[in-house]
């Protein structure tokens, strides 16, 4: 088992401070930058966008860290993370205006660049009009690292012999990051940018500036939008805080999804003769039956697998668990995207190049319905929900999984592969007309 740099001086400092006996007692500990630093720089040690980050111990004890000043840092039972629901919806198709040059939607390398193609296509403005039915445009106004002030705020505890427990926190000029916040005639938004699909992401991301702007006295709406660009798609997932002072009473209410130049329409009927001509392949026994339920992350990671990866390093590039990074490496193996060798490395397979090298096209698309369907379990189960208007017989699908499926031999297992199956027809339906 790999045993990073940051999970081996974590390991020192909950000795030397016994943190976890100092949390049961206590509820929270506090830690300084400075007492991090004696084994390993605090910059490198606190981040944790994502709880699959954070280090074993952490994990182990359910614990979390969030920062209550410059220096200094609490760690407790907190739930400091929110699962990102990803919807498999239609993206609306948008173009750059034509006197644009200086933006290469082909080499979008990072979140800014993303958020700049956004805002300069008009995603950021639709979304704004739609969320308060006006028809302003928006002006980039506050990002960048500043203070927090100060904010008070209560949070749940993931303790579960304490349901319902919050502690309560104070905060004092902690750094906070704004990767982007547009303002118009009535809202604004602050947004939080990844150029990848996360499995969740740190509240606080949103929190912090969203009590920033509200410590300003503004009287427009603030709405914390969480934005990830992955496989040529702009998704923007809309929240609010039902509390102010609530950190964990955040809600997500609404879903945007965007792809420039280019219109998702293939025809139903292109997909019932796909469906119809399918060898209806048998179910591998050499092969790892799908578990990876969003299909637009299996797609986004063809891209981190041109340079061959083990689960390992696929994991710490994705900034995913390594069981995760497994399941969805195996998914693309098992729709002949991939192909892992001895050595349990994932390398692209011929048509996985050829895939890769494609935008997120009609012509794309169609060779990826194609290998799904392929496979007897998921084009017997296209075909039921076609055939009960777009309805999904899990009990039906549970039992082709178990009768077709040599390693699934459990229904417990058939019930959850079968949410697998679901999703993937979600997205074949997010690409046709």
């Amino acid at each position: 088992m790999f045993v990073s740099k940051t999970d081996q001086a974590w390991e020192k400092l909950f000795e030397k401070y016994n943190i976890v006996e100092e949390v049961l007692k206590h509820d929270i500990f506090q830690i300084s930058s400075k007492e991090i630093n004696e084994f390993r720089e605090a910059r490198l040690m606190t981040k944790f966008d994502h709880s699959d980050n954070l280090p074993y111990l952490f994990k182990k004890h359910n614990l979390a860290i969030l920062p209550d000043s410059r220096g200094t840092y609490i760690i407790g039972n907190f739930k400091a993370y929110q699962k990102l629901k990803v919807n498999e919806i239609k993206p609306l198709s948008v173009n750059l205006p034509d006197h644009i040059e200086s933006l290469n939607p082909n080499n979008i390398t990072s979140e800014a660049v993303a958020l700049n193609i956004a805002h300069a296509s008009g995603m950021i403005d639709y979304i704004m009009n739609h969320e308060d039915d006006n028809t302003t445009s928006s002006i980039l106004t506050l990002s960048g690292r500043m203070g927090s002030g100060k904010i008070n705020y209560k949070i749940k505890s993931t303790n579960k012999k304490e349901k319902n427990k919050y502690h309560y926190i104070n905060v004092t000029n902690s750094q906070i990051e704004i990767d982007a916040s547009y303002e118009n005639m009535n809202i604004i938004t602050v947004l939080e940018a990844k150029n990848k699909l996360p499995k969740d992401f740190l509240i606080r991301q949103l929190y912090y500036p969203y009590r920033f702007y509200k410590s300003l006295q503004i009287n427009k709406t603030i709405k914390p939008v969480f934005f990830t660009y992955a496989d040529e798609v702009f998704n923007f997932y809309i929240y609010e805080f039902k509390d102010k002072l609530d950190y964990t009473s955040i809600q997500q209410i609404e879903q945007y999804s965007f792809i420039l130049n280019e219109v998702l329409n293939i025809n139903l009927n292109e997909v019932l003769e796909i469906s119809h001509k399918s060898p209806m392949l048998a179910e591998p026994h050499d092969l790892v039956y799908p578990q990876a339920n969003n299909f637009t992350r299996i797609l986004d990671m063809l891209d981190y697998l041109k340079v061959p990866k083990n689960k390992y390093k696929l994991a710490q590039e994705y900034e995913f668990d390594v069981r995760q990074s497994d399941y969805y490496a195996n998914a693309l193996a098992y729709l002949g995207l991939v192909i892992k060798n001895n050595q349990g490395d994932f390398t692209l397979s011929n048509l996985g190049k050829k895939v890769s090298e494609q935008k997120n096209s009609n012509k794309r698309n169609r060779i990826i319905i194609q290998q799904i369907l392929s496979h007897k379990t998921f084009k017997l189960a296209f075909d039921s929900y076609i055939k009960n208007k777009r309805r999904f017989n899990r009990e039906y699908v549970t039992k082709l999984i178990l009768d077709h499926v040599p390693t699934v031999n459990k229904i417990n297992t058939a019930k959850r592969r079968s949410s697998t199956i679901k999703s993937w027809i979600e997205w074949i339906f997010s690409v046709i007309d």
